[in-house]
């Protein structure tokens, strides 16, 4: 990365999304001419080079404050003679400011206070107007004619100290009063905000501004690319640093997901995969590759009171070109209705339908407000630490959903994965009863509304309490409802191998790997046994290795990868190193037995497996299990 002085010109279109509610083709005919007619001219005159662009917004580098004032003057001035013979409804008007200042140049994007004080500038300028910065108005106002009013000291979101602002005035143009200090954001406030961190977090956005991207080749993608449309979606960035914005674009992330999982035409990968790729700079392109997929949706929201500006793009990385961007103001409650556009919007691009029937449903239907998806999310990760700390705030984040939204199916079906857990973690008293209220609870919530999540939770408790021929029914009904989801296939998938159905089971599960491959910390140890049932005795070595090789919050994924690694070391034949990894787990947990390595076991149908796999720990040299 390179630091550097230098001058930045921030712009945006005044009401561009209203612009394209009312007239889309004209507006982006409007926005094609003026490019091609006035901006791209002047730059040229100016020696002015783009930097960031964020659909109706750009960035712009000068080689002095002087030629980026002249710019942005020459600019406004023949933006408003092209105005002058069109309907007041349709005139394209922008806002402009300049700041001189440090930035940090990152490729071909650039960050630091410099960029972002040009932008918040931009955000406060009137529509047609121009701000500058002090630093600006010391290096021109001695080589150029300018009328300047001093607005005095600007308190600027995010930069730590007031900036001195002035409006450079043009004729006829009406001195502007300083803006609302931060503090109550409304609408306009929030729109300015969203413009300017759309304009400094634009470096993994591509527009028409900016050339298509190179083409990434399906013979260099780390996995496969599949036969059916793929798409990987990018968790939506949050332009506002606090906790509620970023669980605002999770959720939006994760509805999306969920939504689009559902048709059984297309290839998604996971959540958890998803959300591996926060806070990372690399491009779709790279994600493309990395993952071997066709499509990457990514997007940005901006959150401020109540309200919240959300927008994504669409990138075909086979073709090496951006298909949409869309852009929306909307409040918080209603975020629902951007992601079922953005969704709508990738099944039309991607000339796949929902087609599994009126059962199944998403996130957003199920929990009814946008605020319990984010409840949902955040209970979630907590269940699925595996440990009595997270059981108990999954247990509180869970229940207020049910309290808050009584009528939602989400929280009494999230509630009912409680006595199933206890379980688990070895704190049940009655394991029995809690498999039936396990069961009970998610028949519950079907009755309340039908989808496929709960037949997950059924599946997994039938094998509990020995019911296998249920536990394949309903495990095939989750799949059947939401194909191309990751947690139905490897929850299913798990139920399927645990009921007797080995193959079909594993299969499954790797597939949910595919989905998924940031797979969830508890998968690995649901497919030890599956794949050396099925003779990968390599395969569940490589994957041990791999989860003790990092850190993981699932307070069992340690110790799973130990005994799955010691198992088939033992079963390749290879005891010396087996003998080893069980000195090793020994270190860790001194007292480890056979019934604790294969606690699991007991609720899988009955089979051969199971004595290969003590016979496997025995010849490692742990003692038999007690009768």
């Amino acid at each position: 990365m390179e630091r550097r002085l230098t001058t930045i010109l921030a712009a945006d279109i005044v009401g561009f999304s209203r612009l394209v509610g009312a007239d889309e083709e004209n507006t982006l005919r409007l926005r094609r001419a003026h490019l091609q007619d006035i901006i791209h001219p002047l730059l040229d005159t100016h020696a002015g080079t783009i930097a960031n662009t964020a659909g109706d917004s750009l960035l712009v580098e000068f080689p002095s404050a002087v030629a980026a004032l002249r710019f942005a003057l020459e600019t406004q001035a023949q933006v408003e003679t092209a105005n002058a013979d069109l309907p007041a409804d349709q005139r394209m008007s922008y806002r402009i400011g300049i700041n001189l200042g440090d930035v940090v140049a990152d490729g071909e994007d650039l960050l630091g206070d410099g960029v972002n004080i040009a932008a918040r500038l931009e955000a406060q300028a009137p529509t047609g107007g121009i701000l500058i910065s002090r630093s600006v108005r010391d290096q021109v106002r001695d080589r150029m004619a300018l009328d300047l009013h001093d607005i005095g000291e600007l308190d600027l979101k995010n930069i730590a100290r007031p900036i001195r602002a002035f409006q450079v005035l043009r004729p006829g143009e009406t001195r502007m009063t300083a803006p609302a200090k931060p503090g109550r954001p409304g609408t306009a406030m929030l729109i300015a905000a969203v413009l300017c961190a759309a304009l400094i977090g634009a470096g993994a956005w591509w527009s028409f501004l900016r050339p298509d991207f190179a083409p990434v080749d399906p013979g260099a993608m780390a996995l496969k690319l599949p036969d059916r449309p793929s798409i990987a979606v990018l968790p939506f960035t949050s332009l506002t640093k606090d906790a509620t914005a970023d669980a605002i674009g999770d959720a939006l992330t994760e509805n999306i997901i969920s939504t689009l999982s559902l048709s059984p035409d297309m290839v998604v990968m996971g959540r958890a995969t998803s959300l591996s790729y926060k806070d990372s700079e690399k491009t779709p392109r790279d994600v493309a590759r990395e993952l071997g997929v066709r499509y990457v949706l990514s997007g940005s929201v901006l959150k401020s009171g109540e309200e919240a500006r959300v927008t994504a793009e669409l990138s075909d990385a086979i073709e090496g070109d951006q298909l949409w961007s869309i852009r929306e103001d909307i409040e918080i409650d209603n975020l629902f209705e951007v992601q079922d556009q953005i969704a709508e919007k990738l099944f039309l691009e991607m000339q796949v339908a929902l087609t599994v029937g009126e059962s199944s449903r998403t996130i957003a239907e199920l929990t009814g407000d946008f605020e319990t998806s984010i409840l949902v999310l955040q209970g979630r990760d907590a269940f699925q630490r595996f440990s009595p700390e997270g059981h108990a705030e999954a247990i509180r984040i869970w229940s207020q959903i049910v309290k808050d939204n009584p009528d939602s199916p989400m929280g009494h079906y999230l509630l009912s994965w409680i006595p199933w857990q206890r379980v688990i973690l070895g704190m049940s008293k009655d394991p029995g009863a809690d498999f039936m209220a396990a069961r009970a609870g998610a028949k519950a919530a079907l009755a309340m509304q039908e989808w496929g999540d709960p037949y997950t939770l059924i599946a997994v408790a039938e094998n509990g309490l020995g019911n296998f021929d249920a536990a394949i029914v309903a495990a095939e009904k989750a799949i059947e409802l939401a194909p191309g989801g990751s947690d139905p296939n490897a929850i299913g998938g798990l139920a399927l191998y645990t009921a007797g159905e080995a193959k079909r089971g594993l299969d499954h599960m790797l597939k949910a790997m595919r989905l998924e491959p940031d797979y969830p910390e508890w998968l690995p140890g649901s497919l030890y046994p599956a794949l050396m049932e099925n003779g990968q005795h390599d395969d569940v070595i490589s994957l041990a290795q791999s989860v003790l090789a990092r850190d993981v919050r699932d307070a069992r994924a340690h110790f799973q990868a130990s005994g799955g690694l010691i198992a088939a070391y033992a079963l390749k034949g290879d005891l010396n190193r087996a003998r080893s990894a069980l000195r090793a787990l020994q270190q860790q947990v001194p007292n480890v037995t056979i019934e604790m390595l294969t606690a699991s076991r007991r609720t899988e149908k009955p089979r051969p497996f199971h004595d290969k796999l003590i016979s496997a720990y025995i010849a490692a040299g742990l003692p038999p299990p007690q009768e």
